[in-house]
């Protein structure tokens, strides 16, 4: 076994036998009720450890009711985090387009409490950086919650060991999406309220269309990344969402509308 994954399962206290998060996972286990993941170099320890204290500071704030914990091997580097129960919002939303407009009239109510989550971590300082559909978990409860914290920035966190480049393409902010554009790899962009408020607004209209939420194209026969960042920053290949939504909701078209505003000073809060 792993020594990274064994000194972390004497650590907690697990008898059970550990299993990989998904087939491609490697480095990442579900064993009891936690989330182990290792790390054998300073570099890839770095972003593990920063997301256990992010998690540490939340919990201690009230903002997020998980435990995460680590511990080091050598050079190396475990952390553990509480198993949260629910699906992604991709998943759930998947299952939903399967199932048709019937099961889906949740969906305008998940939304609305995630920018109400939203709302609150902002208002307490905190950015997660990566806001994106398979970031956000839905309970089976109902209840939203955002999780993999390794880019979250606060100001009672360590700033990130690498300058900050933007989350997921696919939910990025145009206004993110034009410094990405405009600036060198080394310089570290800053992100706002507002530029998160547009990335889950693009995350609920990817996950719910099944389609890239800003373009309508992807990386590959003569378009460069460059390309994909321009159609965002600009807005020049948005599908309407009236002709990307698998059906009719006027109330989260309304919502998405608003929070995927191209210009962050008209973008609604959401909330």
């Amino acid at each position: 076994m792993d020594p990274l994954l064994a000194a972390a399962l004497d650590a907690l206290g697990i008898a059970d036998r550990p299993r990989p998060l998904t087939a491609h996972h490697t480095n990442a286990w579900r064993a009891g009720q936690w989330r182990i993941k290792t790390a054998e170099t300073p570099a890839e320890a770095v972003p593990l450890r920063h997301e256990a204290r992010a998690l540490t500071l939340l919990r201690k704030q009230g903002l997020y009711p998980v435990s995460a914990t680590y511990g080091r091997v050598g050079a190396g580097l475990w952390t553990a985090v509480e198993w949260r129960p629910g699906v992604t919002l991709w998943r759930w939303c998947a299952s939903a387009r399967r199932g048709g407009p019937g099961r889906a009239h949740h969906l305008p109510v998940l939304a609305h409490r995630a920018f109400a989550g939203l709302a609150r971590l902002h208002a307490a300082g905190w950015h997660h950086g990566d806001i994106q559909p398979m970031n956000i978990l839905v309970t089976p409860g109902g209840e939203i919650e955002f999780i993999d914290h390794d880019l979250a920035q606060h100001p009672e966190l360590l700033p990130l060991s690498v300058p900050y480049r933007g989350g997921m393409d696919l939910t990025t902010a145009p206004e993110i999406a034009r410094r990405l554009l405009d600036t060198g790899p080394g310089e570290h962009i800053e992100l706002s309220d507002a530029a998160e408020v547009y990335s889950l607004g693009a995350s609920f209209r990817a996950a719910w269309t099944g389609r890239p939420p800003a373009t309508d194209r992807q990386v590959g026969d003569g378009v460069r990344a460059a390309d994909i960042l321009e159609d965002i920053a600009t807005g020049r290949r948005r599908t309407p969402l009236v002709d990307a939504r698998p059906w009719p909701d006027p109330d989260l078209e309304s919502l998405i509308e608003a929070t995927m505003s191209l210009d962050p000073t008209r973008r609604a809060k959401g909330a």
